[in-house]
């Protein structure tokens, strides 16, 4: 029995969202042909999928459920059924010995508490439910009433909650006219939310002033890598490419939190010559060799890229630099081999 079919059987709606590279929804469709091994898992994170699902019943108002699961995937990106039958054996056990204390699901994760709280804000969108007290917070903070330097009443709830309706009351100019004069800390967080959405054209031009004033005043690791989050699902893509070029040339540029950023979302831009830099950069980070082989690990099963990461790393334009690390990388391949 599959995950699509356990909670059809029960009368209850289904809504799957990835939580893996970013927070973006799954189709039922999609999600059953992945679980019916049609069709590959589209964005795996660290050879993972990362998922949460909000189940309720129509009939039954206020009685919902989330899970989350962390699912392993196979060379080809496929889920492995047997840990998804692990998950769903726990859950059918609950539902026949209810009153048996169980533990914990296997494959079951927590994610960390951004990504808690986005992920709770789009349940109450999706069950329909009221916004919490933090969101007018927000709002009030953002228009600038309250005064930016007082932001530490603020949660992480409210902000999530603003991005996740962006689109109702006027959110979206909200944000972009508070992007311009927040302090670093809740900016951060701010931009760190919006990875999850498409930002518009205006809010997508306040980002990049924003950073290009950021770049001017001594840009710390954390804030280049909010400002690749936030830009990484805009829709100019190649206003996109141009920042992550900008971004490499900085001297912070080999941190590996702003080099983790580049490749877990915008791993879709990274080919030809920007794939090149990417690399270049990479290998001087730093952390060394192991973080190296690790981002490598994690960008190769993704579709299209181990080609274009071959392509590059026999490129004539390789740094010194990154020929070491890549024998570095051939020698580890090597003796895990033996």
């Amino acid at each position: 029995m599959s995950i699509s079919k356990f909670v059809e059987e029960t009368g209850a709606q289904m809504r799957i969202f990835d939580l893996g590279r970013r927070i973006q929804k799954i189709s039922k469709a999609d999600f059953a042909d992945i679980e019916s091994l049609n069709k590959p898992y589209p964005s795996p994170y660290l050879q993972h999928a990362w998922i949460g699902i909000i189940t309720w019943n129509p009939k039954k108002v206020g009685n919902h459920n989330i899970w989350f699961l962390k699912l392993p995937l196979d060379e080809q990106n496929f889920i492995q059924p047997g840990d998804r039958d692990a998950f769903l054996n726990h859950w059918l056990r609950c539902l026949q010995y209810p009153d048996k204390e169980h533990g914990e699901a296997p494959c079951y994760y927590k994610p960390d508490q951004n990504r808690m709280a986005y992920f709770h804000s789009l349940a109450l969108a999706t069950l329909g439910q009221p916004h919490s007290n933090y969101y007018a917070t927000t709002r009030a903070y953002l228009s600038g009433d309250m005064g930016w330097e007082n932001w530490q009443q603020l949660g992480l709830q409210g902000i999530a909650e603003v991005v996740v309706n962006i689109d109702k009351d006027q959110n979206a100019k909200l944000v972009t006219q508070a992007i311009t004069n927040m302090p670093s800390t809740p900016l951060n967080t701010l931009l760190g939310f919006l990875e999850n959405i498409e930002p518009d054209f205006p809010l997508s031009v306040a980002i990049n002033d924003r950073l290009a004033k950021v770049i001017a005043d001594n840009a710390q690791p954390a804030d280049l890598a909010a400002f690749i989050r936030a830009l990484s699902h805009s829709q100019n893509i190649q206003q996109r490419k141009m920042l992550i070029e900008v971004i490499l040339l900085h001297p912070k540029a080999t941190s590996i939190e702003v080099l983790a950023s580049i490749a877990s979302r915008c791993w879709q831009d990274l080919s030809g010559e920007l794939l090149l830099a990417f690399l270049n950069v990479l290998a001087t980070n730093e952390k060394g060799q192991d973080a190296f082989n690790a981002l490598i690990a994690d960008l190769m099963p993704l579709a299209n890229k181990r080609e274009h990461i071959l392509q590059a790393f026999r490129s004539e334009k390789r740094s010194e630099a990154l020929m070491n690390a890549i024998g570095n990388l051939m020698k580890s391949v090597q003796q895990a081999g033996n």
